[in-house]
C-alpha cells in the first residue's frame, strides 16, 4: 500500500472522478445559509446537488459528527436554485427534533412541520396530525399551523391541493416524520384456515389455495405463526416471467386501532403534492419527484 499508493490514488481517481472537486466555483446560496460550511462539508454539498441533476437519489456515509444533517439540509436549498420548496425528511426518532433545530439554524425563512401520526382522537395530550413547529429558546416547540395529511390533500376552492399549500405557506417548507411513526399502520392478524377434520386436520391452510403451508418441508401449525408474519408464493407464473403471486396469511385488525402508515398514505394519495422535492433521510438523500 506504501509503495503503490500514489499509483493507487490516480487509479481511484480515475475510475470514480469526483462529482465536484476543490477548485470548481460553488453556488452562490452556500453564502446566505445560516450556518457556513466547512470546505470538505461544501464539496459534499456541491456534490450531492451535482449528483441530483444526474439521478433520482444520492447517499451521504460519514461518521457521527461530520455535519451529514447540514449537508443534507443545505444540499436542499441549493438545489432548490430559489424557488419554494417542500422536504420531506423520514429520520429515526430520536433525531426528530434535532432535524428540525438544524432546518431553523440552516436555512433562512424555512416551515417546519412535524408528521405525528394519521389518526384522529385517541389520547387529548399527545399531538395528532400535522403540526407546525417553532423555536424557542433553542427548544422546540409546537406553535402555528395544525392540520392532517388528509386535509391538506384536499383542494377546497383552489385547482389542486398544491396549489392550496402554496397559498398557505410560499416559502421553504420540511415536513419531519420518524422512521417508525413513518410506517405505524394498521394492526395486523393472521389469516389462514384451520380444517376441523380430514387429512390436514391440525395444520394451517392457505385460504386461497386449500393447501396446507409448508415451510422447510413442514406444515406450519397454528403455533407456529405466533411468531411469524408471512406470505405465500403460489404461482410462479412460469419460468420466462418475473412475476410471482403471493398469498398475503396475514391481514389488517379491524377490532383495533384503525389508522394507516402516514409514509403509505403520503405515497398512494398524495403522488404529486410533493412534486418536484426533495426527499431526505438522516444518512441518505435523494429527490423524488414523485413521492
Amino acid at each position: 500500500m506504501r509503495a503503490n499508493a500514489n499509483l493507487l490514488g490516480e487509479r481511484i481517481l480515475e475510475e470514480y472522478p469526483a462529482l465536484h472537486r476543490f477548485d470548481d466555483p460553488v453556488s452562490p446560496r452556500i453564502d446566505r445559509l445560516l450556518r457556513k460550511p466547512f470546505p470538505s462539508q461544501t464539496i459534499a454539498i456541491m456534490s450531492l446537488v451535482k449528483r441530483w441533476q444526474r439521478a433520482r437519489t444520492a447517499m451521504v456515509v460519514a461518521e457521527c459528527g461530520t455535519g451529514k444533517t447540514l449537508i443534507s439540509l443545505a444540499a436542499v436549498d441549493v438545489h432548490s436554485e430559489g424557488s419554494p420548496f417542500t422536504a420531506l425528511a423520514m429520520v429515526p426518532p430520536h433525531l426528530v427534533e434535532k432535524w428540525a433545530r438544524e432546518a431553523f439554524l440552516t436555512i433562512p425563512g424555512i416551515r417546519v412541520f412535524l408528521i405525528d401520526d394519521l389518526r384522529n382522537g385517541g389520547d387529548r395530550n399527545t399531538p395528532h396530525g400535522v403540526n407546525e413547529v417553532r423555536m424557542k429558546q433553542g427548544r422546540i416547540v409546537r406553535e402555528g399551523l395544525r392540520s392532517t395529511l388528509s386535509e391538506m390533500r384536499l383542494r377546497k376552492q383552489y385547482s389542486s391541493s398544491r396549489q392550496r399549500w402554496m397559498a398557505l405557506c410560499s416559502g421553504p417548507a420540511l415536513f419531519i416524520v420518524g422512521r417508525e411513526r413513518a410506517k405505524l399502520g394498521y394492526f395486523w392478524r393472521h389469516a389462514y384456515v384451520v380444517p376441523r377434520s380430514g387429512s390436514y386436520l391440525g395444520c394451517v391452510v392457505n385460504a386461497d389455495t386449500g393447501k396446507p403451508v409448508i415451510v422447510d418441508e413442514s406444515r406450519l401449525t397454528v403455533a407456529d405463526f405466533e411468531r411469524v408474519k408471512i406470505s405465500e408464493t403460489i404461482d410462479a407464473r412460469g419460468k420466462a416471467s418475473c412475476r410471482r403471486l403471493h398469498s398475503a396469511l396475514w391481514q389488517a385488525d379491524t377490532d383495533r386501532i384503525r389508522r394507516m402508515a402516514p409514509i403509505e398514505f403520503i405515497g398512494r394519495y398524495m403522488p404529486d403534492w410533493l412534486w418536484s422535492t426533495r426527499h431526505v433521510r438522516d444518512g441518505a438523500v435523494g429527490e423524488r419527484r414523485r413521492v
